[in-house]
This record gives structure tokens, C-alpha cells and sequence, in this order.
């Protein structure tokens, strides 16, 4: 029985074989036609078998079933329930499969629409070629493609109905395209701007519900007709961003995260830029990465992250070493350290050549050059050695300057010895290498007592105490044409060795170290002399405070003669109030001295008159008596005279303590700290009232200069004019004073190139206000010509000619800034238990803001729009 329904089910597929031929040819995409196992048809509700996932029609696996208990195709035993639904992607995909009419014929008269699989039923019924049509129109004849209107009519004499003319309008049309384009040209159309008529498919299916072949397909064509409208595919980019733009924020967010266009995943080097900006330690980033989790956005692995640090960054060696402590005591400290500073340098250039960073701003540093620099500085209870390279944008910048070797203790000469004598022949070897064929030049930066320890010279105490040539300190006073010439002779490395061998042959006797130039120690790091850098921000602190506590003296003194006539009020400060009562008290008792000295006088008088008679006359009873009473009166006046001058010797001695203590501010004085608070000009409450960081340049403004020299005036003017033309006289003094620095100060402390012209300029402008030092300051005994004011004089302006730029490239800015970054990260990481461990984590943090990605990663600041204000103390 059952071979019998075999043979009929085969003698069926055979006739419809050449069914199947023709219907294939149907399909617009022959390969993708499924065709069904036992109607050799195209499959139509498609049922999947489980034993071997074929599709087939659903009616005919049914049929199948009922007659017999095995797959048709794999012969495996089968029932009705094993029978699964494929899904709706691949009955989709079978429904959506393009086919033309049951009607289409090669001829012309055929049917030519074209469509899906799944509305292929319903489009024949309704297809006007179909003879049982229940539409009551009858066909039109076909045209040819290139038909005109005419003849379309012509072919159908009779009244064209809309739908049928817009058919045939459609197909005539259709006919003409060229990839669904025809142009369309009028005689009111400009030459060049046909109009384009371009074929716009209608949804069968709404996008929300379509596979994701249709959504792809529907795409290519809304680009085409946007590329159309917008003039290409620039156009068309310029026209959906604009489109987007007109959306609100919440809207833009919300389709941006529905097409999955935000940021997956951060990759390593952007989340590593995100953790030197914000400084993040690991415990924070973690949390971080949590929160990004909630919005779907991925951070890198922490072991990842640490895989790329490894790979990208050298690596610190953490050690401890003995070193000498202030009170004199040796102990194990923590240091962390590059062993090799020819390799870091190496690479550190590598990154800023692949991050196109290097430059030679615009022929400052030759093409053949690098110019490296090298330098030390104490802050922040550790000394840090670090390098910069100048071939960059901002030279002087945090991201820029690179530790070398950190330790935590003072840098003493001992202790500087034990930490960098490592780098002397590493230094030398650095000096000889090339770099992509360059010469590396080498220049040390840093303070005075740096480089003077570093070059072995005993320091400002010294009787040569300058660091380039052997002045003493002596002739520092004089003018720079009257100084021995031999003194002026440049130091050099050679000169250097040579002092400390004779110095150390006669015994190494301190005391006698000027008799060898005061040099008592061996170089640390050999860089040439003339390419060790004048300190331009510690030349700026110290003369600014020179002059500027120079000032205060002469207001001091004014306090004291402005104490001695005027009334104290309640906006003095206790210590001139207490001068202003000294002063009266002072004015009482003079008095007092005056008119005893008057009555004493008088006594004697009468007591010289008496006694001379008394010699005359003879000793009568009351010639005597009356010489008695004169004595014990001259004996009375005098010793009240004397208690009146010890109590004026006494008030003029307290006059002098309370005036020349520090505790002393009288209101001349004390008017020039709202000045410095105005401008946010900071001094430091330790180390001598110093100047905070860069705040100089803020005061040497030639209009706070003004604010800060005359800010006294006021002050006299109101409370004793008399002394108006004195405070007048201070503030001219040293208002000029300090404009003429600022005037210096604007061309050597610049980055910028230098030609000849502003180098004479300089040089005379530094002569002028080392004249007006002279007699201003230390010609009023109010100063001395101090190691800074030397280098400014005689070794600013002689590597300027040399190297041709200001020496703000070379100078050590970015060594002060490296203290209050790695202060930050301190505090950051100050639970990490152990000084060594701390260290190391916070050298390998600020590491990290050397790297390519975190410095062309990082966001660029946004800067607030000018009417933008900022919000008042109420308001925050």
C-alpha cells in the first residue's frame, strides 16, 4: 500500500516539475527559493521536521502524516507532534521572498509587478491580468518602455480610469530608470537642475516589525533619495546632523542609545587618560566601573588596564637607602628610582615622536638638536629628580616633567651624593648618544643652593659663592666695571676637578675652601657650566622679596615716626597702639627731664651763689643754715632729675623693642596687605614670608606695583601730613624700582626667541636697576647685593646670546609644579600602608600623565560664556 501512494506522490511530482521550473524563474533571487520535499513547490506555511530540521509546505507534511508514520525525507519514525513551527525569522524570511505574477509572461501583455511571496495570493486575485478578476476594467495592453503618452492612449481607445492610468503612468515611467532614477527636464528648469523622479517603495510590512534584511534594505534606499536631495554623500551627513540637532537633548539621547551608537566598551588607553586626569586610585576606578556598568558602558579590566601600563610605561625600581637625617642621624629611606636614564630618556622621546608632540619651535632648537633637561628640587618633604624635553608645545608643563629619582628626606649633600651619583656616567653617556640621528644637549635646571651642591660649591656663605664665575662676594657690591677681571672668568667642569683635588690635597679644610674657589665637593651630575640655567622663577622670588622687604622697612620706620604724633585708633594693631601710648608716655616724661634739668640748674645756681658768699662773708649762723637747705634741695632735684632720665632711657628702649619686633605693624605697613589680597597675591607663612609659586608676575604688574608703592600715602595724609612728603619719596623710590625689574624680568623669564637688539636693551635696562639697587637700597643700609642680583647682572643675558631664547624654556617651572601634583596624589594615597609602597604608587600615578593617550585624550575645558557669571557666596 504504501509503495502505491509512493508512486502516485512520484508520478504527481513529476508533472510538476516543469511547474517548479517556471515558478523558479519567477523568483527574483532563485537561489533563495525553498522548495518543498514533496510538492516540489515553493514551500507555503513552512513546518520544520525535528529529526532533521527540513522545511516543508504545512498542508503536505499533514497529508503526508496521515497515511504515514515516517519522515519523508530522512525515513526516521515521526508523528504529528513532532513537528515544530521554524519561527518568525524563517517564515519571514520565506514570506518575504520577491516573486512576480502568476500573470508576468515575457510578452509585453503580462502582469509586471513584482511581489512578496507571503501577498502573492492576494495580489492575484486582484490582478487586473486575471480573466476571473472580479474588478470590471479590462486590461490594458502593454506598451514598450519607451512608449510615449500618445501612445499609451493610442493602445487603449477607451476612457482610462485613474488607478488604471496611474498603472500604466508607472510602468511607462518605470520603464525609462536607470537604477530607479530618471531625470526630468522642463523648459522652465535652470540648465544643470533637471528635477529627478526616483521610485519610493510602499511598507508592506512597518519597519517595527520588519527582518533585519528589509530594515537594511529600506536604509540603502533612504540614503539614495537623501544623497538625491542633498547633493551627494557629504550633503546627505551634513543634512541628518543637522536633523538631529533640531532634536531636544533627552530625545538625542534616547535615539542615540536605541541605535546602540553610544560607547560600548572605553578602551585601555582612554581609561587610562581618564585615571590621570582624575586621579584615581584603583579602589575609586573600581567603583567607577560600577556605575558605568548601570548605564551599559564598559571599562577595561583592571588586569588589562594594568597589562597596558606595564607595556606602555617604564617600570620604577622602589629600594631604600641610608641617608643622613636633620638632626644628623642616619636612617634607612624610601627612594624610587629609573636605574637607566638613557633608556627612559630614549623612550619618553619615542612617545612624543609617535603622539607628534616634537617640535623645534620654529627654529629655536636646531633641526639637528633635543634639548633635554635636568634638575632637582625639595617640596612636599621629598627631593625629586626629573627631566623635561623641550621639543614640545609647553615645555614647562606637569605632563611634561618626568621623575627620575624620588626619596623622602633632605637634600643635603651627603644625601644627594647616595641618590644620583648613579646618573654621573649615565649623564655623560646620555651627552655622547644620538637620537633618530640627533645630538642630545643637555641643561640642568634648578635653585641656587641645587646647582651649587651639585657642582660642589659651598653655597651663599661662601666668599665665592657665584656659581658660573669666581667672584667674591666682596666685589658682588661693586659695579661690574670695576671687578677684578681675573674674577670674572668663566668655572668650567675642568676648573671644577681641578679645585676640589687642591682642595682636597691641602687637607680639606673648610675654612680654608676660599683659597680654592670654595670648592669643596665633586660634581654630581656633569653638565657643562654654561649650560646650567639662571633660575628664573627663584631669581624672580628672591629680588621681589628683597625689594619688597626693603619697602616694608621703610614703612616700618614710618610707622615709628607716625606713632610718635598721632592718636591710636581701634583700627591699629596692638603692638602701634601700644607704641602710639610708649611715645606719649615718652613726651610726658621729657617734660618732666626738661623742667627738672631747669630746676637743677637753678639750684646749682643759687647753691654756687651761696657758697661763694659763704668764702666772703664767713661762716655766720645763717649764711650756713641757708647753704644746708640749698644742698638738700640740689641733692633732691638731682635725684629726681636722674629718675626722670632712666625713665626716658627705659621708654625710649621699649620704643625700640616693640618697633623693631616682628610682632610690629604700624598702618602704613599694615596697608599693603589688602593690596596683596586684592590682586591674590600669597605669601607663605614659613620660610620668611617668601612669595607662593608663579604669584610674582601678578605683582609686578605695572598697575599693582602702583597699588602696592603708594598704599601708604592715604594713610599719612590722613593721620600726620607732615609726613606726607617722606611717604611721597618712598613711594616713588621703590614704584620705579620695581617697574624696571618688571621691565627685565618680561624679556629673560619669555619663551620666546631673542634677536640682538632686545639682548642690548636688556643688558642696559639690567644695569639701570642694579644702579637704582645701589643707591635705594644698600646705600640706605637696607640691603646687600645678593648671589641673585649677581647672576641677574652677569650671567642672564650671556646664555640668552648664546642659546638665543628666553630662559623660561630651560628654567625649572615644571619642577615647581610637580610638587603640588604629587602632593595631591599623596594625600590620595595616604591609607597605602608603608612610606616605600606609597611612593612608588604615587610616582607611577603621576606616570601616567605622561603617556600619549593622556595628553591627546584628554578632554579639551570648556570655557564659560562671557555673560556667564560666577555665583555670589549667597548664592552657592
Amino acid at each position: 500500500m504504501d509503495i502505491e501512494r509512493h508512486q502516485v506522490l512520484d508520478k504527481g511530482c513529476e508533472v510538476n516539475a516543469t511547474k517548479l521550473e517556471l515558478m523558479r524563474e519567477r523568483f527574483l533571487d532563485q537561489n533563495a527559493v525553498q522548495v518543498c520535499k514533496l510538492c516540489k513547490n515553493a514551500i507555503d506555511n513552512a513546518i520544520a521536521t525535528v529529526c532533521c530540521d527540513e522545511l516543508l509546505c504545512a498542508s503536505c507534511i499533514c497529508n503526508w502524516l496521515n497515511t504515514h508514520n515516517t519522515c519523508p525525507t530522512c525515513k526516521a519514525e515521526m508523528q504529528a507532534s513532532s513537528l515544530n513551527h521554524p519561527g518568525k525569522i524563517v517564515s519571514r524570511m520565506i514570506s518575504n521572498l520577491s516573486i512576480r505574477c502568476d500573470f508576468h509572461k515575457p510578452a509585453l501583455d503580462g502582469c509586471p509587478e513584482v511581489v512578496a511571496l507571503g501577498r502573492l495570493k492576494q495580489h492575484v486575485e486582484m490582478c487586473p491580468f486575471n480573466p476571473n478578476t472580479t474588478r470590471k476594467e479590462k486590461p490594458i495592453r502593454a506598451v514598450r518602455p519607451s512608449s510615449t503618452v500618445s501612445e499609451v492612449c493610442a493602445a487603449s481607445p477607451s476612457k482610462l480610469q485613474g488607478d488604471v492610468a496611474g498603472s500604466l503612468t508607472t510602468r511607462m515611467v518605470s520603464g525609462r530608470m536607470v537604477d530607479g532614477r530618471l531625470e526630468v527636464k522642463t523648459a522652465g528648469e535652470r540648465r544643470g537642475h533637471a528635477k529627478v523622479l526616483q521610485v519610493i517603495p510602499t511598507a508592506l510590512v512597518p519597519s517595527t516589525d520588519a527582518s533585519s534584511s528589509t530594515l537594511k534594505r529600506r536604509e540603502a534606499e533612504m540614503v539614495r533619495h537623501a544623497e538625491t536631495i542633498s547633493g551627494g554623500s557629504d550633503g546627505a551627513r551634513v543634512q541628518l546632523i543637522a536633523g538631529l540637532r533640531k532634536l531636544s537633548a533627552a530625545a538625542q539621547e534616547t535615539l542615540l542609545q536605541a541605535a546602540g551608537l553610544r560607547p560600548s566598551a572605553i578602551a585601555p588607553g582612554t581609561a587610562l587618560a581618564l585615571k590621570a586626569d582624575l586621579r584615581l586610585p584603583w579602589s575609586q576606578l573600581r567603583k567607577l566601573r560600577q556605575w558605568l556598568k548601570v548605564f551599559g558602558v564598559k571599562l577595561e579590566s583592571e588586569h588589562t588596564m594594568r597589562e597596558f601600563i606595564a607595556t606602555a610605561l617604564p617600570s620604577y625600581t622602589a629600594i631604600e637607602l641610608p641617608m643622613t637625617k636633620r638632626n644628623g642621624d642616619v636612617s634607612m629611606t624610601a627612594m624610587v628610582h629609573f636605574p637607566d636614564l638613557v633608556a627612559v630618556t630614549m623612550h619618553f622621546l619615542d612617545v612624543l615622536h609617535e603622539s607628534q608632540r616634537m617640535t623645534w619651535h620654529s627654529g629655536v632648537i636646531p633641526e639637528s638638536e633635543v634639548w633635554l633637561k635636568i634638575g632637582g628640587d625639595h617640596g612636599g618633604g621629598n627631593f625629586k629628580l626629573s627631566i623635561q624635553i623641550a621639543n614640545t608645545a609647553n615645555p614647562n608643563a606637569t605632563n611634561n616633567t618626568i621623575p627620575i629619582c624620588i626619596f623622602k628626606e633632605k637634600d643635603t649633600p651627603a644625601n644627594l651624593e647616595t641618590a644620583l651619583g648613579q646618573y654621573r656616567p649615565q649623564l655623560e653617556k646620555l651627552q655622547q648618544s644620538l637620537w633618530r640621528g640627533k645630538s642630545i644637549k643637555v641643561y640642568l635646571f634648578g635653585d641656587y643652593e641645587f646647582q651649587a651642591v651639585n657642582y660642589g660649591i659651598s653655597g651663599s656663605s661662601g666668599v665665592r659663592p657665584c656659581i658660573h664665575c669666581h667672584t667674591t662676594k666682596k666685589d658682588m657690591a661693586r659695579v661690574a666695571g670695576d671687578r677684578p677681571s681675573k674674577d670674572r672668568e668663566p668655572r668650567t667642569l675642568a676648573t671644577l676637578s681641578t679645585n676640589h683635588a687642591e682642595f682636597v690635597e691641602a687637607g680639606a679644610q673648610l675654612s680654608q675652601a676660599k683659597l680654592h674657589n670654595n670648592v669643596i665637593r665633586h660634581c654630581i651630575l656633569p653638565v657643562p657650566i654654561r649650560n646650567a640655567i639662571t633660575p628664573v622663577l627663584h631669581l624672580d622670588l628672591g629680588i621681589f622679596t628683597w625689594m619688597f622687604e626693603a619697602l616694608l622697612k621703610e614703612l616700618s620706620h614710618l610707622d615709628v615716626l607716625l606713632a610718635a604724633g598721632c592718636d591710636r585708633t581701634e583700627t591699629d594693631s596692638a603692638v602701634f597702639a601700644k607704641l602710639c601710648d610708649l611715645n606719649k608716655d615718652l613726651l610726658a616724661v621729657q617734660v618732666q627731664v626738661t623742667n627738672s634739668a631747669h630746676e637743677l640748674h637753678t639750684v646749682h645756681q643759687q647753691l654756687q651763689f651761696v657758697a661763694l658768699h659763704f668764702q666772703q662773708q664767713g661762716q655766720g649762723p645763717d649764711v650756713l643754715a641757708l647753704l644746708r637747705n640749698l644742698q638738700q634741695l640740689h641733692a633732691t632735684v638731682q635725684a629726681r632729675h636722674q629718675e626722670h632720665v632712666a625713665q626716658q632711657a627705659h621708654i625710649q628702649q621699649e620704643i625700640s623693642k616693640v618697633s623693631g619686633s616682628k610682632d610690629f605693624t604700624g598702618p602704613c605697613v599694615a596697608s599693603v596687605e589688602p593690596v596683596l589680597q586684592q590682586h591674590k597675591i600669597e605669601r607663605q607663612v614659613y620660610h620668611g614670608g617668601a612669595f607662593i609659586g608663579n604669584h610674582v608676575h601678578r605683582a609686578l604688574k605695572p598697575t599693582v606695583v602702583t597699588a602696592i608703592t603708594h598704599s601708604h600715602i592715604p594713610v599719612v595724609a590722613e593721620r600726620r601730613a607732615e609726613l606726607s612728603q617722606e611717604a611721597n619719596a618712598i613711594a616713588k623710590r621703590y614704584d620705579g624700582l620695581m617697574k624696571a625689574y618688571a621691565e627685565c624680568r618680561d624679556v629673560f623669564s619669555s619663551c620666546s626667541a631673542v634677536d640682538d637688539a632686545e639682548l642690548q636693551g636688556l643688558q642696559e635696562n639690567i644695569g639701570v636697576f642694579l644702579d637704582m639697587c645701589r643707591k635705594c637700597i644698600v646705600q640706605r643700609g637696607l640691603g646687600h647685593i645678593t648671589p641673585k642680583l649677581h647672576l641677574l647682572e652677569e650671567h642672564t643675558v650671556p646664555p640668552m646670546r648664546e642659546f638665543r631664547v628666553g630662559l623660561g624654556l630651560l628654567a625649572e617651572q615644571g619642577a615647581e609644579s610637580l610638587h603640588s601634583s604629587m602632593n595631591t596624589l599623596d594625600v590620595l594615597y595616604k591609607n597605602i600602608p608603608g612610606s616605600l609602597a606609597r611612593l612608588k604608587t604615587v610616582a607611577d600615578q603621576h606616570l601616567l600623565t605622561t603617556t600619549k593617550e593622556a595628553s591627546t585624550l584628554k578632554p579639551v575645558p570648556q570655557k564659560r560664556k562671557a555673560d556667564e557669571q560666577r555665583p555670589t557666596t549667597s548664592q552657592q
